[in-house]
């Protein structure tokens, strides 16, 4: 057996399939095949699911092993029989249909009422041991909010912890089945390309949990919400089952579409038949949009919010004040040898809260990798021996639950209906957003300060033409605001089509609008208030344009750019935002206003009032619109 399945870290077997020294198949397999072709189990749905094919009865699995028949890849009678005569083979331990894919076996079984005392008996030495540390009783949907400091974890992560019995309380011992794209560190920024387009292989892997709370709750920064799902015992370690089949398997891994929670989705189509929740995600499988499709199949028990270790930190400066927790960060870095020093002028009260943020904070740091561990262990263990010599009781207090669950938010997809004037002229807008979240949808179940919209456009009809308002392949920004604690950049990038208020030959226009290909990259520094409710920035951007509407085809612009998001209620908030290009074909600044307002009826309803103003050279450039956005 090999150490890697012995660790139980996904183990993937070196052996392969070997028939015993007798080939021999009894007479009465041959009238299961004969059973199995009467009862049309190669139609079943499940059959399909568990070989993966479409609706070709085509396999997606390129694998030859995971195969039995020679042509089982694009004939599933052919591959059931084969299946079915394998199951009466005598073979050497781990090397039976049985020990290599149980799953498959078991239901064949079950299908055709074949008794184990009927077949041939079995060593699975390997695929015992990794079952029984697993344990299966139940499964749990992990879902982690959205790291914008990684293109494929953009929109979120799912993952899909697997639970012994009675072991709610330490369920960090517990297994997570994982699929995620196989990257090299070599990729480099052909990464996000790359994860695009299919080209790196997804495969399933599982590992300990605690690895992942340590990875997104710690490392990354990212809170973590765990859905139990209410699968019985018998379908979670069916589906168990099936995992150790996918061995060796791999599939082109999309970083929008064939991803992990369209993958996580076929594991729950397999285990309950009824189910098609794959094929409700064909385009775009947004994570917390598929975790809504569990949810909407009453799939989901209970529901735990685990805070990242940065969330449990900012809490604590919110309920100790911007004093202490600065003070708190500037102990965390001082020599061991001085940190009594820094502390005589505080109550013993305010020892012990700035002693327990200077410890959370500079193991922050060292979990990040943000410092060195010769650096950070002396000064942890220094705060750890002041803290101890303080009677007070702990003063850390939980991070609170968000008010919404994410999967109470609005929905990635949106229509868009828009009606005002430009320069006079009225106007009619149709818009839609595949996904997934901008400044001004309706923040509950959102970090605030976080935009991702992918193919993102709509179309105008305004003096009797109808066109291409805008289309934004891409547009990013992580608008991460200043903490006590760390000073983080700001960033954002966007990717598309625009009409811009540009003549015939590339000058500023009141009365026309040509269309360019756009690519801005933004950079800076905001702040927020500790609820996160108001929050500012600036930065500096930079702008490239491409159109035959431009004297040189081409101009590109620079400047500075200031904003503010604000949520003013439950109901209402507000965006506004100011840019000042320095276009380079013209030598002219150009003042930039975009301002809205809305007001979310409900979590998928919202209406906003917009306003948008240019003037360039002494010409102004004016846009009012009023709009309904509809999210599903």
């Amino acid at each position: 057996m090999k150490l890697f399945a012995l660790c139980c870290a996904f183990a993937v077997s070196g052996v392969t399939f070997a028939q015993s020294p007798s080939n021999e198949i009894p007479a009465h397999a041959q009238a299961y095949v004969q059973q199995a072709e009467q009862q049309r189990l190669a139609d079943e749905i499940i059959w399909h699911r568990l070989m993966y094919a479409d609706q070709h009865g085509r396999s997606e699995v390129t694998y030859s092993g995971y195969f039995f028949s020679q042509d089982g890849q694009h004939n599933l009678h052919s591959e059931l029989s084969a299946n079915i005569q394998a199951l009466f083979q005598a073979a050497l331990p781990n090397q039976s249909i049985r020990c290599r894919f149980p799953a498959r076996s078991q239901w064949l079984m079950e299908q055709l009422n074949i008794q184990s005392a009927q077949l041939p008996a079995v060593q699975c030495p390997e695929l015992d041991d990794w079952f029984g540390k697993i344990n299966p009783y139940k499964a749990t949907l992990i879902y982690a909010t959205d790291f914008m400091g990684n293109p494929s974890s953009m929109f979120g992560h799912t993952l899909l912890r697997i639970d012994p019995k009675d072991q709610k309380q330490l369920n960090l011992v517990s297994y997570a089945i994982n699929y995620a794209a196989t990257v090299t560190n070599a990729d480099g920024w052909s990464f996000a390309w790359k994860g695009l387009t299919g080209q790196y292989p997804g495969e399933y892997s599982l590992m300990p949990y605690y690895r992942k709370v340590k990875e997104y709750g710690d490392f990354e920064s990212r809170d973590l919400w765990e859905y139990e799902l209410n699968l019985s015992e018998a379908e979670t370690q069916f589906l168990v089952k099936h995992i150790w089949e996918m061995q060796k398997v791999t599939f082109p891994y999309y970083f929008v579409s064939d991803n992990c929670a369209y993958r996580l989705l076929g594991l729950l189509d397999t285990v309950r038949p009824e189910l098609d929740l794959k094929n409700q995600f064909k385009v775009a499988a947004v994570p917390i949009e598929t975790i809504r499709s569990v949810e909407r199949q009453g799939l989901v028990a209970d529901t735990v919010y685990r805070p990242a270790l940065e969330t449990q930190l900012l809490a604590q400066a919110r309920q100790h004040g911007r004093i202490l927790a600065q003070k708190s960060h500037q102990l965390a870095f001082t020599a061991p040898q001085h940190m009594q020093a820094q502390l005589s002028a505080y109550s013993e009260t305010e020892r012990a809260k700035i002693l327990e943020m200077a410890y959370d904070d500079l193991y922050l740091y060292l979990t990040s990798r943000k410092v060195e561990g010769k650096f950070a262990r002396p000064r942890l263990r220094q705060l750890l021996v002041l803290r101890s010599e303080i009677p007070a009781e702990k003063q850390r207090t939980d991070a609170p639950r968000p008010n919404m669950d994410p999967v109470q938010g609005h929905h990635a997809r949106n229509f868009q209906l828009k009606a005002g004037e430009v320069q006079g002229d009225s106007f009619v807008e149709l818009g839609h957003r595949q996904a997934y979240h901008d400044l001004m949808d309706p923040q509950g179940g959102f970090r605030t300060g976080t935009q991702l919209m992918f193919w993102d456009g709509a179309v105008q009809y305004r003096q009797d033409t109808l066109k291409l308002e805008h289309f934004d392949f891409l547009s990013v920004n992580s608008y991460n605001p200043i903490t006590p604690f760390k000073t983080p950049l700001s960033w954002g990038f966007n990717f598309g089509w625009q009409q811009e208020a540009l003549g015939a030959h590339g000058q500023f226009s009141e009365t026309q609008q040509h269309g360019v290909a756009n690519l801005s990259v933004q950079a800076g520094f905001s702040r927020a208030n500790s609820g996160r409710r108001h929050l500012c920035y600036a930065q500096m951007q930079v702008h490239f344009q491409g159109s035959k509407a431009l004297d040189d085809g081409w101009r590109a612009g620079a400047g500075p750019a200031l904003g503010c998001q604000n949520i003013w209620s439950d109901n209402i908030n507000s965006l506004v935002q100011v840019e000042l290009p320095f276009w380079q074909d013209q030598n002219q600044w150009n003042l930039r206003l975009n301002s809205q307002i809305q007001y979310a009826l409900n979590a998928q309803n919202a209406l906003r009032l917009g306003w948008e103003f240019q003037q360039q050279h002494g010409f102004d450039w004016d846009k009012a619109s009023f709009e309904f956005v509809h999210f599903f």
